[in-house]
């Protein structure tokens, strides 16, 4: 007979007043945790490999989108799979007898343990970790795309020809990097001043930056919830001068 026992997670309020409506009930079923959606937690990383066998090279390409060579990516997701795999010998997680990434899921910690929770967990643990790996990889001189092979005269050094071939490169990168950082920054502020009128916009442009795609993020928190959220931006949009 299945060990079976519910959870009801508490509402919490948030600074509006308002209960959050992030928090879901969730059971354990031999050891197992399940969802109010019926998705049942992996209890070890074994059992996660076993079912989501491609999760994480899925989630290093999207992630790189095809910009590294096709060995670098392969390099990271075998040094993803490693860091999930196995809990560092110093973690203090190691002493509730937890050996791997995915038996640290706290469905108390995330606001339920529905398929969306488990994904957010995985997603944010190895966004963590990759920033780490791509960080040294852009460290390294070969690695860094925006490093330039200098074609060199011996006698006159860089010659005119590549000057002249990279000048409009230079520029145009230059130009993409500004308008960035100007529609981040845009964005952050609509964000700052809409978020207390337009219930979890935060998490919604924060999942659409993890994912990518509108099918990826509505998939990730609920696909009601992501309409009701686009609704309230255009209406907030229109009445932007």
């Amino acid at each position: 007979m299945a060990n079976t026992q519910d959870f009801a997670v508490v509402l919490e309020k948030s600074r509006h007043g308002r209960a959050s409506c992030w928090n879901d009930s969730y059971t354990t079923q031999n050891g197992h945790y399940v969802g109010h959606d019926g998705f049942v937690v992996p209890t070890c990383f074994a059992e996660f490999y076993q079912r989501f066998p491609t999760y994480v090279a899925d989630w290093v390409r999207r992630r790189t989108r095809g910009y590294p060579a096709g060995t670098e990516a392969e390099d990271w997701t075998q040094e993803l799979l490693v860091f999930l795999a196995a809990l560092p010998p110093d973690s203090i997680n190691r002493k509730n007898g937890q050996k791997d990434v995915i038996q640290t899921f706290a469905p108390a910690r995330m606001h339920g343990a529905n398929e969306a929770r488990f994904r957010s967990f995985i997603n944010r643990c190895l966004s963590n970790k990759f920033n780490t790996l791509h960080k040294k990889w852009r460290q390294r001189p070969l690695s860094n795309p925006r490093n330039l092979s200098l074609e060199v005269e011996y006698e006159n050094g860089a010659n005119d020809e590549f000057c002249h071939a990279n000048s409009t490169f230079l520029r145009a990168r230059e130009r993409r990097n500004r308008e960035r950082d100007e529609q981040r920054l845009r964005l952050g502020e609509f964000v700052r001043l809409n978020e207390s009128s337009i219930p979890c916009l935060r998490r919604f442009v924060e999942a659409f930056g993890e994912t990518g795609t509108w099918k990826e993020t509505a998939n990730l928190i609920g696909r009601k919830r992501c309409e009701f959220t686009r609704r309230r931006v255009r209406q907030v949009a229109m009445r932007i001068p």
